[in-house]
């Protein structure tokens, strides 16, 4: 008893000054809420470009460098939406290419993604509203996919705050938040395709909040009622039909009452047409900026690239010449129309095996780094429908929404992918906040009632929370953040230790002047050779052939990525060789810096490469598999701090 007497004091007094923060106006919420933001961003900004890219980071980081090389741009689905693309051309035209630079404007939107939660300030209490900030600050899942050059973040950002702002449309009326919605929701279309599914899971959370209302309003208790009666079908109709009235009653109320408020109809049909036809060219006029081509276009980004100046009726064009206006908008509407339909194709061939698959890698990511989030989401719910917090259609809404793309997004993707539950984490943050904030209400009132044993439940729940999410994210965000024992991490991400290899590439490909800096070989051929895996075509006669400016073109590009991110950010002079005396000769006379092999390659002339002067480390291209391991081989007297001539 002498400890709990003298703890009391001291959290009594703090749950004085939490009642006064409760009671105050709402700057404090929002000051709270703007420090929880500056938390996230610092934990985004924190070593942002240490982890070496992942495959596909590395993928639309080369596009992006493209695009500020040459000029030239084009929709294409593959990449995703352009945003990123766009934008990281102009960071790398500031700063300069690098890992840090590519995922900048990720980590930046992740940060400030806490900031949503004060849209949804009228229907949350400020404990919740800060709960849900804080729980989109620190989710590791958040974290994880902040500090990744991928647009799933940036889409979930975007189309979160759409919704928040249409939360604010409904509460307050005002029509500036027309244009948040529009502006945000073409922000969101810009970043990655799946915003149209954001748009879906509205209309499905709409369908299942109206079913909610109209057969179990009092939630739980009306469940219980409906199994244990065992109503007529006359019954429920009854039920049913008088509760539409009822709703169908209020609604014509509140269209009453607003009319009444403006001088005529007329007025109220004028006020909000206007804005809406605006808010909608907004959105128009955000995406075409976004998806228009530029430079050369499509013929720009092919083998070879056109030049810029090449014909073409880019944005620039378009907008600067009204008599041009048209034939770039048409270009564009034409390519989105072509790449959107490319991308809903593969959908329709999933199979279940992929689907269970898909799920499988979905749960086992949100069990091992977003569980708390998730056990709070559904406590939240829980407590909604208990009526055990103020019951608010957001709650379920979200709820719903969360839910739901638990079970959809694994239909939808074409690869298992844990970065996927970043779309059902975001919404599912609100519920899990009320439950959060109800626990702390509750450890809050115990202690003003003296009841050490609620105070002490409570605070081994904060506890146990923040140990979780602490241990999560130390193991899984900031260390480990490579291993394939990491359910963050997907199979496409090379191991860590490459770093100091590219570290070395780019200080050798800076200072190295004549000739090659890298020379790329694979010698195995005929039946041996595994196109899959390989890193240098097998047929010289094709290295100068591709289809899209992947360069270098005689490797089998997609095989080596990153690699090829790397080469262009290092300006790196990149040749390949595929015959076993050739690379011998170019060892041994011109003595490239660098040279990369594969382990499984067996024509890989080692000790000739050691007896030229050459020393190797091995790295993991991929999470695992032997086929997936490659060799740098660096020349003695690039190594290290020698002097490069």
């Amino acid at each position: 008893m002498a400890t709990s007497s003298g703890v009391l004091p001291v959290l009594k007094n703090t749950r004085r000054r939490v009642s006064s923060w409760a009671r105050s106006d709402e700057y404090a919420t929002i000051k709270l809420v703007v420090g929880v933001t500056l938390l996230a961003l610092v934990l985004r900004l924190v070593s942002l470009g240490q982890r070496v890219a992942h495959f596909d980071e590395g993928r639309v980081a080369y596009w992006a460098w493209h695009f500020g090389d040459t000029g030239s741009f084009a929709y294409r689905y593959i990449i995703h939406g352009p945003f990123i693309q766009h934008v990281d051309r102009w960071l790398f035209a500031v700063i300069g290419p690098s890992d840090f630079a590519m995922r900048l404007p990720v980590a930046v939107v992740g940060g400030l993604m806490p900031l949503t939660a004060l849209l949804f300030r009228r229907h949350l209490r400020r404990t919740e509203v800060v709960a849900v900030a804080l729980l989109l600050a620190v989710n590791p899942v958040l974290l994880y996919y902040s500090r990744f050059m991928r647009s799933d973040v940036l889409v979930a950002a975007f189309m979160f705050a759409a919704f928040g702002f249409l939360v604010r449309f409904y509460d307050t009326r005002k029509p500036r938040y027309l244009y948040a919605i529009t502006g945000f929701m073409a922000l969101g279309f810009a970043s990655k395709e799946n915003a149209i599914v954001y748009v879906l899971t509205w209309l499905g959370a709409t369908g299942l909040l109206l079913a909610k209302v109209l057969v179990l309003p009092n939630g739980f208790r009306d469940a219980v009622l409906f199994v244990t009666d065992t109503p007529s079908a006359g019954e429920i109709r009854d039920r049913v039909v008088g509760r539409v009235k009822g709703d169908v009653a209020l609604a014509v109320e509140a269209v009453r009452a607003f009319r009444d408020r403006h001088d005529s109809p007329l007025g109220v049909f004028g006020i909000y047409v206007g804005h809406i036809a605006l808010a909608v060219a907004l959105f128009a006029v955000v995406s075409l900026f976004f998806y228009a081509p530029r430079g050369a276009g499509v013929a720009g980004i092919k083998h070879p690239p056109a030049p810029p100046s090449a014909g073409s009726v880019g944005f620039w064009e378009g907008v600067t010449n009204p008599a041009l206006f048209g034939d770039m908008l048409q270009v564009t509407v034409d390519r989105v129309i072509d790449q959107w339909g490319e991308w809903l194709n593969p959908a329709s061939e999933k199979t279940f095996d992929d689907y269970e698959r898909h799920l499988g890698v979905f749960v086992k990511a949100m069990a091992y780094a977003s569980a708390p989030l998730t056990a709070f989401a559904g406590l939240g719910y829980v407590l909604d429908r208990l009526g055990y917090t103020v019951p608010r259609h957001l709650v379920p809404f979200l709820f719903y929404g969360g839910f739901v793309s638990v079970f959809g997004y694994p239909l939808g993707t074409d690869i298992g992918a844990p970065w996927i539950v970043t779309h059902a984490v975001v919404p599912l943050a609100v519920p899990a906040g009320v439950a959060l904030a109800a626990v702390f209400r509750w450890g809050v009132e115990s202690l003003s009632t003296d009841d050490e044993t609620g105070v002490a439940i409570a605070a081994v729940v904060f506890l146990l929370l923040t140990v979780l999410v602490a241990n999560v994210a130390v193991t899984r965000v900031y260390t480990n953040t490579t291993a394939d024992s990491n359910e963050l991490v997907q199979f496409a991400q090379p191991d860590q230790s490459v770093r100091q290899a590219l570290t070395e590439m780019d200080r050798i490909a800076t200072a190295h002047d004549g000739g090659p800096d890298v020379v790329v070989y694979h010698g195995e051929s005929g039946d041996a050779y595994d196109d899959n895996n390989a890193y240098v075509e097998e047929s010289r006669d094709t290295w100068d052939d591709a289809w899209w400016n992947l360069q270098p073109t005689c490797l089998e590009w997609h095989n080596t990525l990153p690699l090829p991110w790397y080469f262009a950010a290092s300006d790196a002079n990149v040749a390949c060789e595929n015959q076993e005396t050739a690379l011998g000769v170019r060892t041994m006379q011109n003595q490239p810096p660098i040279v990369i092999t594969q382990v499984y390659d067996s024509t890989v002339p080692r000790e000739r490469l050691r007896s030229a002067g050459y020393t190797n480390e091995s790295y993991m291209m991929r999470t695992s598999g032997y086929k997936n391991t490659f060799t740098v081989w660096t020349h003695e007297e690039y190594a290290g701090n020698a002097t490069v001539e």
